[in-house]
């Protein structure tokens, strides 16, 4: 029996110093190391596995208290670090975009739906029977590829303003709209295979606003797929440059392939122009569907000035390993 225990304690002792050395590291999070940078994606994961075993390492009889009282600070100090990133995402901070209270003219309210389809899903009818539930006014595809592209056609009776950028390599996109648009183009920024589509919409109100339509990829390298190996992410970047630049407010939205956790500024170097509207509203964890021990917000909505938030929802399944999201937003 007590070599049972023994094996036991040093089991839990090992488990909890790799849960605080992967706390402790991933504050290394703009790293070009794909193994470490992937340590940021988890911090929901490692701050709950933190607590837990912490508790249970203050709970079992340790027969070397020194090293019991060291392993407990390193949980505590993975405690703090993940908190850090997490707190923002609760009621306990301030929103970052203010809630939409009050506003009884529909003209300056309107919907967006996102959703990364995955290429390879065929629950074709889900997506079109949730599009239908919700009636959103902006529908952005991505994953969208030529059978994807067909099997949602019939949105176009919906949606008078269409702009896509097919292909077979999990990056097609095609944004659907009832809001009228100008200047609709594809932007190839950083991959030639990895399109963005930018426009510049116009709500009944006559308040004007940049739509920038996003799908980086992530920072995993892929045999058959683009990815960003070998060099700097920087589409998210580039479209940093463009809003700087733009005298009109601007909205983001896409499957960005990065939690950000707050980090907006060092993701796309707009010096605080970019706000989160998770922020002071809840994770919203978006990937992934199946896995719920694999669960983070890749799918994002920022905003300039002047945006305010409605409503925000994560929606059911549709299939994909992505959940779409929900938005109602004001200007």
């Amino acid at each position: 029996m007590g070599n049972w225990k023994k094996v036991v304690r040093i089991v839990f002792d090992g488990l909890a110093i790799l849960i605080a050395l992967a706390s402790i590291l991933s504050v290394f999070r703009n790293t070009e190391w794909r193994y470490l940078k992937f340590l940021d994606f988890p911090r929901i994961q490692l701050f709950f596995t933190a607590l837990v075993g912490f508790v249970l390492i203050a709970l079992i009889p340790h027969k070397h208290k020194l090293t019991q009282y060291v392993i407990m600070a390193c949980l505590i100090v993975g405690l703090g670090l993940n908190l850090r990133y997490l707190l923002p995402y609760t009621i306990l901070s301030p929103k970052d975009v203010p809630q939409a209270e009050n506003i009884t003219a529909k003209d300056q309210v309107f919907s967006v739906f996102l959703s990364n389809v995955k290429m390879k899903n065929t629950q074709h009818q889900a997506l079109l029977d949730l599009i239908k539930e919700k009636q959103p006014d902006l529908v952005l595809l991505m994953e969208v590829n030529a059978r994807w592209d067909q099997a949602v056609k019939s949105l176009a009776k919906d949606y008078p303003y269409v702009k896509k950028a097919i292909n077979e390599k999990a990056y097609g996109m095609a944004l659907y709209s009832k809001i009228p648009w100008k200047n609709a183009q594809v932007h190839y920024l950083n991959n030639e295979h990895v399109p963005s589509i930018i426009t510049e919409m116009e709500l009944a109100s006559g308040k004007r606003f940049t739509l920038y339509n996003m799908h980086p990829v992530p920072p995993k390298h892929f045999e058959h797929l683009p990815d960003n190996k070998g060099q700097q992410e920087k589409e998210l970047i580039k479209m940093g440059r463009m809003i700087k630049q733009n005298q009109q407010a601007c909205l983001v939205i896409g499957d960005m392939n990065d939690v950000v956790w707050s980090y907006v500024d060092p993701l796309t170097q707009t010096e605080d122009l970019l706000k989160d509207v998770r922020v002071g509203r809840g994770v919203f964890p978006s990937f992934h569907t199946q896995k719920w021990y694999m669960r983070w917000p890749l799918d994002h909505i920022f905003t300039t000035e002047g945006f305010r938030v409605k409503t925000l929802e994560r929606l059911p399944s549709i299939g994909s390993d992505h959940f779409p999201l929900y938005a109602e937003l004001a200007l």
